[in-house]
């Protein structure tokens, strides 16, 4: 049985590709989004997760009522000691939330929720990599993301 927070997003609608488009190309005007024929949104944008950081850039991968892809363009995320990299699925793609809890959804502004997830994710990875410490969620997940429903 789901929360009621839960129960009321599943009543609200999907949001189109084009209205996440727009949202991510508001709050990210540098950023390029473009469309592939498999009607897969992608968005490349530069993100700073802290004065300190260094820029990266980022892919989100969407397909609607999937879950985004998310990757690290550049510069290459690597291992720390050659241990594995916390939280990521086997491609390098980016574990930022619990999709079978429904902590995200289509109903859900990816510029709002993904987008700054990934720069929080970024800033743990940087701790990650200096202290061997991993501060963001110690909860499992899949090894594999299997069920992106696509392929490039």
């Amino acid at each position: 049985m789901g929360n009621k927070k839960s129960y009321l997003r599943k009543r609200l609608k999907t949001l189109p590709l084009a209205v996440q488009a727009a949202g991510l190309k508001r709050v990210f005007p540098d950023s390029d989004v473009t469309f592939n024929k498999h009607i897969v949104l992608t968005w490349v944008g530069q993100l700073k997760p802290s004065p300190l950081s260094e820029k990266y850039t980022v892919k989100i991968k969407y397909r609607l009522k999937q879950r985004p892809v998310v990757s690290v363009v550049s510069p290459e995320i690597v291992s720390r000691n050659g241990s594995r990299i916390p939280h990521v699925f086997s491609a390098k793609e980016l574990c930022l939330f619990r999709y079978k809890y429904n902590e995200w959804d289509s109903t859900m502004p990816i510029a709002r929720t993904i987008v700054p997830w990934t720069s929080l994710w970024l800033l743990h990875y940087e701790i990650w990599l200096a202290t061997g410490k991993w501060c963001g969620s110690n909860q499992e997940h899949p090894m594999d993301n299997k069920d992106k429903g696509y392929n490039d």
